[in-house]
Protein backbone atom coordinates (compact mmCIF):
# COMPACT_ATOMS: atom_id res chain seq x y z
CA UNK A 1 0.00 0.00 0.00
CA UNK A 2 2.93 2.34 0.65
CA UNK A 3 3.84 2.16 -3.03
CA UNK A 4 0.28 3.18 -3.95
CA UNK A 5 0.41 6.15 -1.57
CA UNK A 6 3.76 7.14 -3.06
CA UNK A 7 2.27 7.02 -6.56
CA UNK A 8 -0.70 9.15 -5.52
CA UNK A 9 1.68 11.68 -3.94
CA UNK A 10 3.80 11.63 -7.11
CA UNK A 11 0.69 12.32 -9.22
CA UNK A 12 -0.30 15.13 -6.87
CA UNK A 13 3.15 16.68 -7.20
CA UNK A 14 2.94 16.35 -10.99
CA UNK A 15 -0.39 18.23 -10.93
CA UNK A 16 1.22 20.93 -8.77
CA UNK A 17 4.07 21.23 -11.28
CA UNK A 18 1.50 21.41 -14.11
CA UNK A 19 2.87 18.15 -15.55
CA UNK A 20 -0.64 16.99 -16.33
CA UNK A 21 0.19 14.20 -18.78
CA UNK A 22 2.56 12.65 -16.26
CA UNK A 23 -0.02 12.94 -13.48
CA UNK A 24 -2.70 11.24 -15.56
CA UNK A 25 -0.26 8.53 -16.63
CA UNK A 26 0.51 7.76 -12.97
CA UNK A 27 -3.17 7.75 -11.98
CA UNK A 28 -4.52 5.65 -14.84
CA UNK A 29 -3.56 2.19 -13.48
CA UNK A 30 -4.55 3.19 -9.94
CA UNK A 31 -7.98 4.35 -11.09
CA UNK A 32 -8.42 1.07 -12.99
CA UNK A 33 -7.79 -0.71 -9.65
CA UNK A 34 -10.36 1.55 -7.92
CA UNK A 35 -7.84 3.04 -5.49
CA UNK A 36 -9.86 5.68 -3.56
CA UNK A 37 -7.16 8.38 -3.44
CA UNK A 38 -6.51 8.05 -7.16
CA UNK A 39 -10.21 8.24 -7.99
CA UNK A 40 -10.53 11.32 -5.80
CA UNK A 41 -7.50 13.01 -7.33
CA UNK A 42 -8.72 12.34 -10.86
CA UNK A 43 -12.16 13.61 -9.87
CA UNK A 44 -10.54 16.81 -8.62
CA UNK A 45 -8.70 17.10 -11.95
CA UNK A 46 -12.03 16.98 -13.81
CA UNK A 47 -13.50 19.46 -11.31
CA UNK A 48 -10.65 21.94 -11.83
CA UNK A 49 -9.73 21.19 -15.44
CA UNK A 50 -6.20 19.97 -14.70
CA UNK A 51 -4.99 18.41 -17.93
CA UNK A 52 -8.55 17.60 -18.97
CA UNK A 53 -11.56 19.66 -19.91
CA UNK A 54 -13.68 20.57 -16.87
CA UNK A 55 -16.45 18.02 -16.64
CA UNK A 56 -18.87 18.22 -13.72
CA UNK A 57 -20.63 14.89 -14.28
CA UNK A 58 -17.31 13.03 -14.65
CA UNK A 59 -15.92 14.76 -11.55
CA UNK A 60 -19.00 13.75 -9.54
CA UNK A 61 -18.83 10.16 -10.82
CA UNK A 62 -15.19 9.74 -9.78
CA UNK A 63 -15.54 11.58 -6.48
CA UNK A 64 -18.65 9.59 -5.52
CA UNK A 65 -16.84 6.33 -6.17
CA UNK A 66 -13.92 7.52 -4.03
CA UNK A 67 -16.28 8.54 -1.20
CA UNK A 68 -18.00 5.14 -1.36
CA UNK A 69 -14.54 3.61 -0.83
CA UNK A 70 -13.90 5.85 2.20
CA UNK A 71 -11.98 8.84 0.80
CA UNK A 72 -12.72 11.84 3.02
CA UNK A 73 -10.82 14.29 0.81
CA UNK A 74 -13.08 13.30 -2.09
CA UNK A 75 -16.11 13.95 0.15
CA UNK A 76 -14.76 17.42 0.96
CA UNK A 77 -14.18 18.08 -2.74
CA UNK A 78 -17.75 16.98 -3.52
CA UNK A 79 -18.97 19.40 -0.86
CA UNK A 80 -17.06 22.18 -2.58
CA UNK A 81 -18.26 21.13 -6.02
CA UNK A 82 -21.89 21.24 -4.88
CA UNK A 83 -21.32 24.55 -3.08
CA UNK A 84 -20.15 26.23 -6.28
CA UNK A 85 -21.64 24.12 -9.06
CA UNK A 86 -20.00 23.31 -12.38
CA UNK A 87 -21.17 23.10 -15.97
CA UNK A 88 -23.57 20.17 -15.91
CA UNK A 89 -23.88 20.21 -12.11
CA UNK A 90 -26.06 22.77 -10.35
CA UNK A 91 -25.04 24.09 -6.95
CA UNK A 92 -26.92 22.38 -4.15
CA UNK A 93 -26.47 23.61 -0.57
CA UNK A 94 -28.06 20.48 0.94
CA UNK A 95 -25.73 18.11 -0.93
CA UNK A 96 -22.79 20.38 -0.18
CA UNK A 97 -23.44 20.18 3.57
CA UNK A 98 -24.02 16.42 3.34
CA UNK A 99 -20.62 15.83 1.76
CA UNK A 100 -18.83 18.24 4.09
CA UNK A 101 -20.30 16.31 7.04
CA UNK A 102 -19.25 13.05 5.38
CA UNK A 103 -15.71 14.42 4.96
CA UNK A 104 -15.57 15.19 8.68
CA UNK A 105 -16.86 11.68 9.50
CA UNK A 106 -14.12 10.22 7.31
CA UNK A 107 -11.45 12.34 9.02
CA UNK A 108 -10.87 14.94 6.31
CA UNK A 109 -11.61 18.14 8.16
CA UNK A 110 -10.08 21.28 6.65
CA UNK A 111 -11.96 23.98 8.55
CA UNK A 112 -13.37 24.70 12.00
CA UNK A 113 -16.07 22.35 13.33
CA UNK A 114 -18.95 24.75 12.71
CA UNK A 115 -18.11 24.79 8.98
CA UNK A 116 -19.13 21.13 8.72
CA UNK A 117 -22.45 21.42 10.56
Amino acid sequence: MDETLNQIEEANQAFSAQEFSRAHEILRPLVERSIPGALGLLGAAYHLGLGVERNGPKAVELLLKAVELGDGVAAHNLGTLYATGLPGIESNAELSKHYYRKAKELGAQFAIDSFYE
